[in-house]
């Protein structure tokens, strides 16, 4: 039976990497029992904040790994081709593929010791407590990656975190206040629990950090009050002084920096991120995202300037990925799809 087959437990375990908004913008071309092409999802792209579709990329990257890992769990090694069609325009998302996925059986395997992170890795965007980052940890998370076109840096000393930190929150403070560009997170919320588990994708006041009462408050004022409250002073000052709250939590930060910055690069740049969320949650650690200052649209361009500036880079370099560390209590667990619901074709 197809549920059976060494490729569907392979996008099983897929579907549990890490993505932007939760999109789960992908989608799969079985191949063989043991083989898929892996395409972008078009129906699930972010236009607004993700214009280049390079943080949709990335989220794919991440599902590839996160497969490759998990199946090394079974004695299988995944052999990866990026891009078999050749990059592709915005107009080609969805019909050229991003990857060739083709799993093979070996005795000789060796088992990938971030599988066991997989069904407990997860985006916490609750305050961070505890003490800062040590230098073993951040020895351990720069380890996670081997790669000459990707750099892992760590930074956990305040001083150095402080401008960054700083430009994180006036990144989503322009995200919330550009009409436009906030209501895509507008049309991919989910106001309640029943909508998540129907829907199974986007995000929802729990994943944003809020509990309790006051998650559900807000939830009900948004979900029954006029689309206009979601753009309200009131909603959009708790959105931020939430956000602010969260980010000067952070007990350290982890940036990817790449040397180019195209299709493959993303992918790649995904991949790495996902090993290193998974290896975070190896070492009792959880993480969170602060992709608004990296995203290309017109209103971040001056601010995006200022912090390439600030971590030392100029094109075709990359930061591909600016994400908090620290140590929280376990958040909220957002559904995934069903892995069926993702394959496509025959």
């Amino acid at each position: 039976m197809l549920q059976h087959t060494p490729i569907v437990q392979a996008i099983a375990y897929g579907v549990h990497a890490p993505n932007p908004h939760n999109t789960q913008a992908w989608k799969f071309e079985l191949t063989s029992d043991t083989g898929a092409l892996l395409y972008l999802d078009q129906r699930r792209l972010l236009p607004a904040t993700d214009p280049h579709a390079r943080q949709v990329h990335i989220g794919a990257g991440g599902v590839i790994e996160t497969l490759a890992i998990g199946m090394s769990d079974h004695g299988y090694t995944t052999e990866i081709e990026l891009l078999p069609r050749g990059a592709h325009g915005l107009e080609e998302i969805g019909r050229k593929p991003v990857a060739r996925i083709a799993l093979r059986s070996n005795a000789a395997t060796e088992r990938d010791s971030l599988a066991d992170a997989i069904s407990r890795r997860q985006t916490n965007r609750k305050p961070y407590a505890g003490p800062f980052i040590t230098d073993q940890e951040a020895d351990q998370i720069q380890s996670l990656v081997s790669s000459d076109g990707i750099k892992v840096l760590v930074l956990r000393q305040p001083e150095r975190m402080r401008p960054l930190l700083d430009s994180f929150y006036r990144a989503f403070e322009i995200e919330v206040k550009t009409r436009r560009v906030y209501d895509e997170t507008r049309v991919w919320f989910r106001f309640n629990e029943r909508q998540r588990r129907a829907r199974r994708d986007g995000l929802g006041m729990p994943q944003l950090g809020f509990d309790g009462l006051k998650a559900r408050l807000m939830e009900w004022s948004l979900f029954y009050g006029s689309p206009k409250l979601w753009f309200s002073t009131f909603a959009m000052n708790a959105t931020l002084k939430n956000t602010r709250r969260g980010i000067e939590s952070a007990r350290g930060l982890v940036l990817l920096k790449t040397r180019a910055n195209d299709q493959s690069t993303w992918l790649e740049a995904g991949r790495a991120f996902a090993r290193i969320h998974l290896g975070l949650t190896q070492l009792g650690l959880t993480c969170h995202p602060y992709s608004q200052v990296l995203q290309e649209y017109p209103e971040m361009a001056a601010l995006q300037s200022e912090f390439n500036e600030l971590v030392g880079v100029r094109a075709p370099e990359k930061i591909q990925m600016a994400v908090r560390i620290g140590r929280a209590e376990r958040a909220y667990v957002a559904p995934r799809r069903d892995p069926l619901d993702c394959i496509v074709g025959d």
